[in-house]
């Protein structure tokens, strides 16, 4: 399961803004530390930039030209508004990642923590997208989730501390992308408490004799 960053295809479809929201800000986040995949990014940037330039000229409507000239001179008020409004954040709080502070505007010790114990809690994040269900989750130290696999894809990324399953170790800024094919159980560290940011097109399945009696709360 181990693999610390994004895969080409997925930084090729940030380079290019395909993303779905939730996906996108998580890779943001990774990027923003990860100098190599940011060096990859930006070769991704600057070909397709090369592609644009080769393509032919194409004839725009005049009702998707006067509309974009429309969005261009409201822009600059909107600019400003969201640049003072990410000095604002910033000034507030300095542990979460810039693409993330629109959404989390607090730092996590402030957060509306909810969960079945004190061991283990989570904060949803309100990304508006269809496709996925975004969360952050935290691990006291020393303690760990149930046993579980994933009815689809989760991509996660350690917002703080690190944790450990059977196969590696996980720490602050690594990505990982875990599948139905993957059982484990995250520990986090004796140091201190693990917080990871998830992105899930489906729910998480408990496979332990406890945890699948939590499989109907879980949808």
């Amino acid at each position: 399961m181990a693999n610390y960053h994004p895969n080409d295809e997925l930084l090729m479809s940030f380079a290019a803004g395909q993303l779905p929201n939730a996906l996108g800000v998580m890779l943001a986040c990774h990027i923003e530390t990860c100098e190599s995949c940011r060096a990859k990014v930006k070769q991704y940037e600057l070909l397709g930039g090369e592609i644009l330039a080769q393509a032919g000229d194409v004839e725009v409507s005049k009702e998707v030209l006067e509309s974009t000239l429309a969005r261009i001179d409201s822009m600059p008020e909107n600019l400003k508004s969201e640049i003072e409004f990410q000095h604002q954040l910033a000034s507030k709080n300095t542990q979460i990642p810039r693409p993330l502070r629109r959404f989390v505007t607090k730092d996590f010790d402030h957060l509306a923590w909810s969960g079945f114990t004190k061991n283990i809690r989570e904060f949803k994040v309100n990304i508006d997208d269809g496709e996925f269900t975004t969360k952050l989750y935290r691990i006291k130290a020393g303690q760990e989730l149930p046993e579980h696999t994933h009815e689809g894809n989760e991509y996660t990324l350690v917002m703080s501390g690190s944790f450990s399953d059977r196969t590696c170790d996980y720490h602050k800024g690594d990505f990982i992308l875990a599948d139905s094919s993957t059982t484990h159980q995250p520990r986090a560290s004796m140091e201190e408490d693990c917080i990871c940011l998830a992105v899930m097109d489906a729910p998480l399945k408990m496979t332990g004799f406890f945890g699948r009696m939590l499989n109907p709360f879980l949808r």
